[in-house]
């Protein structure tokens, strides 16, 4: 009679505990990797989206409701760093007509954004010669209007300074044929008072 071997085979006790070490050293590994990846991604994520929506200006036009002419105001994205470029790139938006004949604006055509800068005192705003040209009263005041809702669409309390060609517009120096003198500092509420008010 042959004595049996009784010693326990130790091979699947190894392979189990080596599947184990296995297995405890990728969610070590994969943990160490989401600490790293996982906020960098959430970071991006929240800068990608906060980032183009941080100024937000509006562009200014013109629409007629019940035979009467009011402002519409249409949000324009941006990825600018700051509240002046963001403005820049309002205003020049206001400014690109098409060549026809726009009922949304009585901005001349041509008019070019000349110079945009913001200070404590407000934002200053120099447009070229062709907004002063053409048009009545009425005219006038609407593309006053456009460019002071646009110019103070992040912060509408902001004033406004408005020149023509380096040029202050005020009562030596009124815009257009018609005349039209403006008061400084130039706000909505003032604006509105003066010259939109029924």
């Amino acid at each position: 009679m042959k004595a049996q071997d009784r010693s326990p085979n130790l091979t699947p006790i190894i392979i189990g505990f080596a599947l184990l070490l296995i297995g405890v050293t990728q969610i070590t590994a994969l943990s160490a990797l989401t600490k790293v990846i996982l906020p960098t991604l959430i970071k991006s994520t929240t800068v990608e989206k906060i980032q183009p929506a941080k100024f937000s200006p509006q562009v200014y036009r013109l629409e007629i409701v019940d035979h009467r002419i009011r402002l519409a105001p249409a949000t324009i994205y941006t990825r600018a760093t700051s509240p002046e470029i963001a403005l820049k790139q309002a205003l020049t938006e206001l400014l690109a007509q098409s060549p026809a004949f726009d009922p949304t604006t009585t901005i001349p055509e041509q008019t070019r954004l000349l110079n945009l800068h913001t200070s404590k005192e407000g934002i200053y705003v120099d447009l070229s010669q062709e907004f002063a040209q053409g048009g009545g009263s009425s005219s006038m005041i609407y593309r006053v209007a456009q460019v002071l809702y646009t110019a103070t669409s992040i912060n509408p309390q902001t004033p406004v300074f408005l020149s023509i060609e380096g040029q202050p517009v005020n009562n030596d120096y009124p815009l257009g044929g018609e005349g039209l003198t403006l008061e400084y500092p130039l706000t909505r509420q003032q604006f509105n008072q003066d010259f939109l008010a029924e």
